[in-house]
Order: structure tokens, then sequence, then C-alpha cells
């Protein structure tokens, strides 16, 4: 049954997630940190091991403005991997699954779409609009 909360519009109360449900996310969660992790080693490499000499300063700078955008987003990999850590770290304590901003289930769907999220679809909405000033 739906709930109503102060801060919130209705908030549809997931159901309990089960053992299995819990496993998938594990794995999806495990799968997910391995892609990241290779997808981060291979920018890395690109951007850091391209040593062949280039005669044109034009083709330098570009050279460098791509490494520096490989840069870019190997550290957003490597955020990406530091909230899949965590994510994976709840299953030893229980609270995967839970919103950290109000201790209750995070929506199926979402953890589907986003397994690493911290936040229920409504709280991270909040948040949003605190954040806009709102």
């Amino acid at each position: 049954m739906p709930r109503i909360d102060d801060d919130f519009e209705e908030i549809d109360d997931d159901e309990e997630l089960t053992s299995a449900d819990l496993a998938h996310f594990k794995q999806r969660l495990l799968d997910e940190h391995s892609k990241v992790q290779e997808r981060m080693g291979r920018r890395v490499t690109e951007a850091v091991f391209e040593t062949t000499a280039l005669p044109d300063e034009i083709d330098q700078a570009s050279r460098e403005s791509e490494q520096i955008a490989l840069l870019r987003i190997a550290d957003k990999e490597r955020k990406l991997l530091g909230q899949i850590d965590r994510a994976l770290g709840k299953f030893d304590t229980g609270d995967f699954g839970i919103c950290e901003g109000t201790n209750d289930p995070i929506g199926k769907k979402r953890l589907e779409a986003r397994p690493w999220t911290r936040y229920s679809i409504h709280y991270k909405e909040r948040l949003e609009r605190m954040k806009k000033g709102g």
C-alpha cells in the first residue's frame, strides 16, 4: 500500500528484496565493476603511453586535448568504481537496497537501472530540488 510522507509525494513501498534479487544485483555490480575497471585501464593506457613524437604543434595540441579528455573520463570511471564498491559493501551489512536518506527500500526498477544507487528516486528528487534552491 502506498504511503504519504510529509516531505514526499506518494511513495510506493517496494516489496523486500528476495535472496534471488540480492544475488542478481550483486552479480550485476560485479560485472559492471569488471567492465568499468577494464575501460578505465584502457583509457589511462591510451592517454599516458602514447609516446610517438608528432612533428606538428597542432597535432601535439590535439593529442594533449585527447589525453586530457581520456583522463577525465577515466577519473569519472574511477568514481563510479567507488560507488560500485560502496554498493557491494552493503551486501555485507545487509543495507543493500535501502535508501541512505530515508532508510526506506529503493524500488527494484531503480536498482535495475542503477544498482549502485544510494537513494530512492523520491529522495534523490528531493535532494535535487534542495540543491536548486526549491
